[in-house]
């Protein structure tokens, strides 16, 4: 995937996208235009799991494991997609989707010495990823694809779960492609304007 350098916001994480498997998704920045993958390194992945709220202890993760991680987050991506888009999904990412929602998960455990809550896993990023898939389950489970959206800005194409009471958003953050698409249309009127008095 292309590696883009521009402006600082557009190098970090996103966790607005309404849901856990989304904001994975949302590793992928512009995805309409020039795709910047945040997850080119082991170290971004535990970094992304960390924030999130997966990992809270810093564990080894290697290159293996990154592959393994991106590859998910493609299926993913592909499956919420094609669903938003009254396509039937790839049979080989339901599979792939439904079996990461299997593989065990963290076990909560209370320290007998310092009755502070520790938990137990023997394959971190397996863990991790049947958090995520549990999550792309539930979304698509629901059958509530009218609060699944993917971002009117061209060059973004962000997927996201619209909460707003409303259900009328159209991008990603308003903040940011919904002000971007905000200026160019201000700025459009104001050479027709222009224009129109020469």
């Amino acid at each position: 995937m292309a590696q883009r350098k521009s402006c600082i916001k557009y190098s970090q994480f996103r966790f607005d996208a309404g849901s856990l498997a989304l904001n994975f998704v949302a590793t992928v920045r512009h995805r309409g235009s020039q795709p910047s993958d945040l997850l080119s390194e082991p170290d971004a992945l535990l970094q992304w799991f960390q924030f999130a709220g997966l990992i809270q202890s810093p564990v080894n993760l290697f290159w293996k494991d990154q592959e393994k991680a991106c590859f998910f987050r493609e299926a993913v991506y592909r499956m919420v997609k094609a669903f938003i888009l009254n396509k039937k999904p790839d049979g080989e990412d339901i599979a792939l989707i439904n079996r990461a929602a299997r593989y065990p998960m963290a076990v909560p455990q209370i320290n007998a010495d310092s009755l502070c809550l520790e938990w137990e896993i023997s394959d971190p990023v397996k863990a991790c990823l049947s958090f995520i898939a549990r999550d792309a389950i539930m979304l698509i489970g629901n059958k509530n694809k009218n609060r699944l959206k993917i971002c009117d800005c061209d060059s973004c194409q962000m997927l996201f779960a619209d909460m707003s009471p409303s259900n009328r958003r159209r991008w990603c953050s308003m903040s940011i492609c919904g002000n971007r698409q905000k200026v160019a249309l201000h700025r459009q009127r104001k050479s027709m304007a222009d224009q129109l008095q020469d």
